[in-house]
């Protein structure tokens, strides 16, 4: 009788993905993969290994899950947020969706704060921030409805239409705030450095 073979730390963290990998490795040596174009493979792998990357991300959030902060947790007013729940949130990702499990810390009749949130930079809605990129670039190449069967098409996250129109709003504002601050930016240092160059200009004329 063969000893079972020790299965490591990380070959348990990541069991499913394991397994999602090897039932494509699977399909790829079955009959029907030897009667496929390979326009037919490609799509099919597409759309398995997109699904192994969902299930590898899942996997990863779970090893990080629940973010237990080892320091006191304080909000903005320097409160201590003592009380604390195990919640739950769905991500939609370009892989699909995900789910965080993930400690928050709150006080009464205040929300409660989620440090795994602010370490993952996840945002407050559902659509991860790099779902919400993809969906910028479409949109500013087409039409909404092209945008949406786009992102349908080239990744395995589900945004309707409707959302898909906020989040281009949404990105629009993101933008025009980054350029106001931008230009604030440029106009303050240009306005240092000439403040600058007149001192010592007067520095030197006039010692």
């Amino acid at each position: 009788m063969n000893a079972l073979r020790r299965i490591s730390p990380l070959e348990r963290d990541y069991e499913q993905a394991l397994q999602k990998f090897d039932h494509i490795l699977g399909y790829l040596d079955c009959p029907e993969a030897f009667t496929m174009s390979h326009s037919e493979l490609e799509r099919e792998l597409e759309k398995q290994g997109r699904e192994l990357m969902r299930v590898l991300l899942q996997e990863h959030l779970d090893k990080r899950s629940p973010g237990h902060c080892m320091q006191p947790v304080q909000d903005a007013d320097g409160v201590e947020r003592k009380l604390t729940r195990a919640q739950h949130r769905e991500i939609e990702t370009v892989f699909g969706t995900v789910t965080v499990d993930r400690v928050g810390y709150g006080r009464k009749g205040s929300q409660s704060l989620h440090p795994l949130d602010a370490e993952l930079n996840l945002p407050d809605e559902r659509y991860s921030l790099e779902l919400r990129r993809r969906v910028a670039i479409e949109a500013a190449k087409s039409s909404f409805d092209e945008t949406l069967e786009s992102i349908g098409s080239t990744t395995g996250g589900h945004v309707p239409k409707r959302q898909v129109e906020e989040l281009v709003k949404r990105a629009a504002q993101d933008f025009d705030t980054f350029y106001s601050m931008f230009k604030f930016f440029v106009t303050e240092v240009s306005s240092h450095a000439s403040h600058r160059c007149f001192n010592e200009g007067k520095a030197s004329n006039f010692p």
